[in-house]
């Protein structure tokens, strides 16, 4: 398959520090989209929501107005989520094939590395261009060291190399402790499983950080780093190593056995890798 057609500048790869020099796995290397991450951090604020409704009132407003305002907010916030997740604006027939390569899979759903790569293997027999795109990144000042895993697909369509990132485990990702009514809100407009393109998920990646961090102050709660807008651009925007094997790289050489026993959490970290837990369970 012939590479994305971007180019990731070494300026911004500087300016990120997304080093992946340690980190080995069976897959090609991708430097295509994190470009977006330095670009949104210091230029593109762009988005259909209305922002400045984000700031919280300061001027003396009562707090009926106030908390009017708030929910507001929160429902153009769920709106636009929505319609940015919407499949059948964009890619209706790869959500129905994702939702059908997924039914069956629930005994494995809590090993999320092996389901994520069933479901993408599964993506490959029904005869998509699927891959398992696996992040990881060292911290710098601002960003919190880290790494992810999340299915893509890539598409020609009229001609043009199209991507798809499909997350199956998203949701989860964004749940935190003690959350507004506001936050909930938001929060019941996140799917699950979705699929989208960077464009579209920069943008929700952006609301959901607004969002989660507003709904924490406002429980007199400190942003911990996985919650801020910079970890959650490098999770599903950063550069990333895409691998198409059915198994891991770990499971061929024996270190992790196929079945989740309890003790694969242990050995992954022994070759750098561990299984994702929910962020929530952090905050």
């Amino acid at each position: 398959m012939a590479p994305y057609p971007y180019i990731l500048p070494k300026r911004a790869m500087n300016m990120m520090s997304l080093d992946n020099s340690s980190y080995s796995t069976s897959g090609s290397e991708h430097d295509s989209l994190s470009f977006l991450v330095n670009e949104f951090l210091e230029n593109d604020y762009a988005s259909t929501v209305d922002t400045s409704s984000y700031n919280d009132s300061g001027d003396g407003s009562d707090s009926d107005s106030v908390s009017k305002s708030n929910f507001d907010r929160a429902i153009q916030a769920s709106e636009e989520i929505k319609k940015l997740l919407d499949p059948s604006l964009k890619c209706n027939q790869l959500f129905s094939d994702l939702k059908e390569a997924i039914e069956g899979l629930e005994l494995i759903k809590e090993n999320r590395s092996g389901f994520r790569r069933a479901v993408m293997t599964r993506l490959r027999e029904k005869g998509y261009e699927s891959g398992l795109c696996k992040v990881k990144w060292e911290g710098s000042k601002g960003l919190a060291k880290g790494n992810y895993e999340y299915i893509d697909v890539a598409e020609i369509i009229d001609g043009k190399e199209e991507r798809y990132i499909i997350d199956v485990h998203f949701a989860a990702e964004f749940e935190v402790s003690g959350p507004t009514e506001e936050y909930q809100t938001v929060l019941a407009a996140v799917p699950e499983a979705i699929v989208t393109r960077p464009d579209e998920m920069k943008r929700v990646l952006r609301i959901m950080a607004d969002e989660a961090k507003r709904s924490l102050k406002r429980r007199g709660l400190s942003v911990p780093p996985w919650r801020k807008r910079r970890f959650l651009m490098a999770k599903w925007l950063g550069s990333y190593k895409r691998t198409v094997n059915p198994v891991s790289a770990s499971v061929e050489l024996g270190i992790i056995p196929l079945a989740s026993g309890g003790t694969d959490h242990v050995k992954c970290r022994k070759v750098g890798f561990f299984l994702p837990q929910p962020l929530g369970s952090y905050v």
